[in-house]
């Protein structure tokens, strides 16, 4: 039996990037080891932290300085208290901060302008649907889909309000069914309260946005079935979901450990004929 890598280097893939606090580090992790290994996406996609990912690689940026990025990123740059209350709703982050972060780090700043196609999962707050941001402003895409309700400003695009894609939907797959791709890898992070089997300590921001969105076993069963009608359709589904280090605004000392340990987990599972390494099965 053909390792992983060996069965998606000659495949058109799609990498589908999940949502997870501060998971960037983790997917940029697991990006470098798909590069390393000769797998060369054809379009990528991501929700929150994985919209983040997805957007620098897609935008140009090899796995290696998407890393470096990220590593750049400090609490600062995103950490801009305002006013809480707007007309497009409630956040103590005003966002700005981040947009500009996203300016100087993408090399291109529209989604019609990357070298791959590039989508990004948001919740649209007028009618409470997941939907895919895929033209426009990259920055304003990535940023509504980042927009974890209560704690950031709602993202208005063309009229439209958005939040944190993770609200509703964890992991972009859905559309996927109609792009032309063969084969989706996905890069997925389990809920918070998945951590090692045990419960995840409280702390600041445990339950920041959770208290009134979807709850975690609907947005599971919503990926289960993306991945059981991309099957449907013909479309192979790698889904990889190990442990990971859990990081938060005040942790990001740990950015490195945590991107070194999805590299390396990731690394492993694309070496191996035995796709049980891949993690956890929960989606399939």
């Amino acid at each position: 039996m053909a390792t992983l890598a060996s069965r998606l280097q000659s495949k058109k893939v799609a990498v589908s990037f999940s949502s997870g606090f501060f998971g960037f580090y983790h997917h940029a992790g697991v990006l470098r080891a798909l590069e390393e290994a000769g797998v060369e996406p054809v379009h990528v996609c991501g929700t929150s932290a994985g919209a983040i990912v997805a957007a620098l690689y897609g935008a140009g940026l090899t796995s290696r300085d998407v890393a470096t990025a990220l590593l750049q990123i400090k609490r600062k740059d995103f950490w801009d208290f305002q006013f809480p209350f707007t007309k497009n709703g409630f956040g103590v982050l005003a966002g700005e901060r981040l947009g500009a972060a996203l300016a100087k780090l993408l090399p291109v700043h529209s989604f019609e302008t990357c070298r791959i196609p590039v989508s990004v999962g948001v919740y649209r707050v007028r009618d409470g649907r997941s939907v895919q941001l895929r033209s426009g402003s990259l920055i304003l895409g990535v940023r509504a889909s980042c927009a974890v309700p209560y704690l950031f400003q709602p993202v208005e695009i063309d009229g439209e309000v958005y939040w944190d894609g993770g609200f509703q939907e964890k992991t972009p797959l859905g559309h996927l069914v109609h792009e032309d791709v063969d084969t989706v890898f996905v890069s997925h992070m389990p809920p918070r309260e998945h951590r090692n089997g045990k419960q995840p300590k409280e702390g600041l921001f445990s339950n920041i946005s959770f208290f009134a969105d979807t709850p975690p076993e609907e947005r599971r069963e919503r990926d289960r079935a993306a991945v059981r009608i991309l099957r449907e359709q013909g479309k192979t589904v790698h889904v990889f979901s190990p442990d990971r280090i859990w990081l938060g605004p005040y942790s990001l000392h740990k950015a490195e450990e945590a991107m070194m340990f999805a590299y390396e987990r990731a690394k492993a599972a694309l070496a191996s004929e035995d796709d049980t390494l891949s993690g956890s099965d929960e989606l399939k």
